[in-house]
C-alpha cells in the first residue's frame, strides 16, 4: 500500500472509530477507555495506535493502566469458578461454550440460528439453518432451503465487510477469529 492510501485510509478512520476498536481490544466500556485516552501524553497515544493496528491487547491494557479483575467488567468466569481461583482450587468444568466460541450442539446451533429471525435465515426455520451450517462445515451438499438460508447469511456478512461503519470492526473480529 502507498503512502498515498495510507494517509487516506487514517484520514477516513474516524476518532470514534478507534475509540470503539480499542474499547472491544480491550473488554472495557467505551466511556471508560476514553476518559483514560484523555489523560495520554503523545508517545502514547502513538503506542497505543501502534497497539490497535497490531491488535496487541496486552499493551492496550498497560498503555491505558487497565488492571485486569476477573469479574468486574463482564469476564466469562463465574462467581463460583472465582471463588475457586482464589482458595487456588481448579474450578469446575464449564458446562456451556465459551464467550466467543461456535455452539457445538445442534440444540445450541438451533437456538442461536433463532435468534436470528426466520427473515433473516432466507424463510428457512432455525433448524434447517443450524443443519445447513453443519452439512457446510463438513462439506456435504445442501438442500435448496439450507442454500437459502446459507445464501441470506452469506448477504448479510457481505453487507457488514463492504459498510464502511461496520467495515473496521468486522475486520477486527475476522482477525480476533483467525488468531484463535
Amino acid at each position: 500500500m502507498g503512502l498515498k492510501e495510507e494517509i487516506t485510509n487514517a484520514m477516513t478512520e474516524t476518532y470514534n472509530t478507534r475509540l470503539n476498536n480499542i474499547a472491544d481490544m480491550v473488554g472495557r466500556p467505551e466511556d471508560e477507555v476514553r476518559d483514560k485516552m484523555k489523560n495520554l501524553d503523545f508517545r502514547d497515544y502513538v503506542d497505543l495506535m501502534r497497539a490497535l493496528r497490531d491488535f496487541d491487547k496486552d499493551t492496550a491494557k498497560d498503555i491505558l493502566g487497565l488492571v485486569d479483575e476477573a469479574y468486574s467488567q463482564g469476564s466469562t468466569m463465574s462467581p463460583s469458578e472465582m471463588r475457586a481461583r482464589k482458595a487456588g482450587q481448579q474450578a469446575p468444568m464449564q458446562t456451556e461454550p465459551e464467550a466467543g466460541t461456535a455452539p457445538t450442539s445442534p440444540a445450541a446451533k438451533a437456538q442461536a440460528m433463532q435468534r436470528l429471525g426466520k427473515q433473516n435465515l432466507g424463510g428457512a426455520t432455525a433448524q434447517q439453518a443450524a443443519d445447513a451450517l453443519s452439512k457446510a462445515g463438513e462439506g456435504k451438499p445442501l438442500t435448496p432451503i439450507q442454500r437459502k438460508a446459507m445464501a441470506q447469511q452469506a448477504s448479510s456478512v457481505d453487507a457488514l465487510a463492504a459498510d464502511p461503519r461496520t467495515a473496521t470492526q468486522f475486520r477486527n473480529l475476522l482477525n480476533k477469529l483467525n488468531r484463535k
